[in-house]
């Protein structure tokens, strides 16, 4: 690792700093793609669903994310490009909107699994793969 460091001319410290900031943008990147993801499986299953209540709950919860989404990405881009310029402040602030950003996200996230499921079992018992019997 040092032999590295000395190599581009870095110390460890900034190397390290360097490396958690790529885990930072990498970490934003991958939950971006999930988030994708899921939404693409939610909208699968919205055009599914025979309730449209159900269906105006999962895709009022679906909204949100494309967003956040584009929210997370900008707020990691722009924190890791000013990493180390501007005072410690300023980058506890962009942490705090980093990570609001990012539980708001995961909140549109579980609301829209959750509303997902409800349109699943509403699926299944339309298609009657579900059967209830008497004993």
């Amino acid at each position: 690792s040092s032999g590295i460091n000395a190599e581009y001319g870095g110390s460890t410290e900034e190397k390290s700093e360097f490396s958690s900031m790529t885990d930072m943008i990498s970490t934003c990147k991958e939950i971006i793609a999930l988030t994708k993801q899921i939404q693409k499986h939610a909208d699968l299953i919205s055009k599914n669903c025979p309730d449209k209540r159900l269906v105006l709950s999962l895709a009022n919860s679906m909204e949100p994310m494309g967003m956040l989404s584009q929210q997370l990405n900008i707020i990691a881009s722009v924190k890791a490009a000013a990493c180390g310029k501007y005072d410690e402040s300023a980058e506890v602030e962009a942490d705090e909107m980093l990570t609001i950003n990012a539980q708001n996200l995961m909140k549109s996230v579980r609301d829209t699994v959750r509303a997902s499921e409800s349109c699943s079992v509403k699926i299944d018992s339309a298609s009657n793969k579900l059967k209830f019997k008497r004993k």
